[in-house]
């Protein structure tokens, strides 16, 4: 089992390599280690500007969750309002055919278990998090269960970084047990050499126009690495693949995988 683990990363990271991504002005990688106040930009005028979180604001929905008990464990089975949120025909399986675990939500990105969460966590309890969280603007307006999904909440790369800085070192006013449960739900890839928490978002915002983010967390023997990209593109497949080759090739190039 081992072995085809091995395999089956190596075939990865060659994968992901295979095609320089470029994208001049469509994108912007920001990458912060701890305890360094200077931060490694490409498109730096870009790298401030706030845009819609998508998924990656399963991150703080995640965090909140945990710490108000709304989720209580890593099995807790969680389902949603079947007839508040319709299954829509784009929507995966995964998301409606059986409940599923926190870190199966998380990781498959199933919006309406967590436009369910937001729901049940409410308006008073979801913006003080968010104030304390500094977590962009925090604006929560247009609507509890969807604010973040090209709603009224916006946040940068750079402040997608320095949020992440603060959770990893827990500087946010969660408990301990939340945090340690979040890091197992947030880990996608763990090798020798390092452990990557990750979390994709990306939609279409316009005709013609999509957003795709990719933020992170590299802890390393020496040192822990916080990133975030967002990338444009005519449609969201445009950019389903591309934002994650983009910022492991920076990653990759900055030697921090």
């Amino acid at each position: 089992m081992k072995v085809i683990v091995l395999i089956a990363l190596l075939i990865s990271r060659l994968t992901w390599a295979s095609e320089n991504i470029e994208c001049a002005k469509s994108c912007t990688f920001v990458l912060k280690k701890h305890k360094d106040a200077n931060y490694t930009v490409i498109n730096e005028s870009r790298a401030d500007v706030r845009l819609t979180p998508f998924s990656t604001f399963k991150v703080p929905n995640t965090l909140i969750a945990l710490d108000t008990g709304e989720v209580g464990s890593l099995v807790q089975e969680l389902t949603y309002d079947h007839l508040r949120y319709p299954a829509q025909r784009w929507w995966p399986t995964i998301w409606y055919e059986k409940p599923l675990p926190i870190r199966a939500a998380f990781q498959n990105s199933a919006v309406p278990i967590y436009r369910q969460l937001a729901f049940n966590i409410g308006t008073k309890r979801m913006h003080q998090y968010l104030v304390q969280f500094e977590y962009g603007n925090r604006d929560i307006s247009s609507g509890l269960d969807k604010f973040w999904l090209n709603g009224s909440l916006k946040i940068s790369a750079r402040e997608q970084v320095d949020f992440l800085q603060r959770l990893f070192s827990g500087a946010l006013p969660v408990s301990e047990e939340s945090l340690s449960l979040f890091k197992e739900i947030m880990l996608v890839e763990e090798t020798d050499s390092y452990r990557l928490y990750a979390k994709t978002g990306g939609g279409q915002i316009t005709d013609g126009y999509a957003l795709g983010w990719y933020v992170g967390v590299v802890e390393t023997g020496k040192n822990t690495y916080y990133f975030a990209v967002n990338i444009d593109g005519k449609t969201f497949r445009d950019v389903q693949t591309k934002r994650i080759k983009f910022a492991r090739q920076q990653l990759s190039r900055l030697g921090v995988i």
